[in-house]
């Protein structure tokens, strides 16, 4: 029989811990391109309630029965730890919501319109300039276009 006298680790915050990583590693496949692609985002936000779950049960355990659970300061340090990719995953799932549906945009190997953007001297060059074929030079297959979010 144990000794009442001594005092039980309080391992909810370590489990807390453990499944709040997992929330933010099944984002983390998510952009990997993982097979299961569709029941990630669910599965991670699952992840993070459960997480949410331990962490309320050792803070309780930590601070409500703390004659019986030990390690009050490393429970509240677990917590906040552990808080970070729960609010990550949260505002990833919910931001994800916002992002407009793909149906529209080209697909591989659909030619685009055309179109004419500035060269990196400034130079207007459309597209058809670039895939014609002129005296010198053959005209290339396929064009790679790369799009940047800022300028620099």
């Amino acid at each position: 029989m144990p000794d009442l006298t001594q005092r039980r680790k309080n391992i909810a915050p370590w489990w807390g811990l453990l499944f709040a990583l997992g929330a933010l590693g099944c984002n983390v496949a998510l952009f990997v391109g993982s097979s299961a692609q569709a029941a990630l985002p669910l599965l991670s936000l699952f992840f993070a309630l459960i997480a949410a779950i331990f962490l309320v049960i050792g803070l309780r355990r930590a601070f409500g029965r703390s004659q019986v659970y030990s390690g009050k300061a490393l429970s509240v340090v677990l917590t906040v730890v552990a808080l970070l990719p729960i609010a990550l995953t949260a505002f990833a799932f919910v931001m994800s919501r916002k992002l407009p549906s793909s149906t529209a945009a080209p697909q591989v190997g659909q030619r685009v319109p055309d179109f004419t953007l500035a060269d990196t001297s400034g130079k207007p060059v459309s597209l058809d300039q670039l895939l014609s074929a002129t005296s010198e030079v053959q005209a290339p297959k396929a064009v790679l276009l790369i799009f940047y979010r800022g300028y620099w």
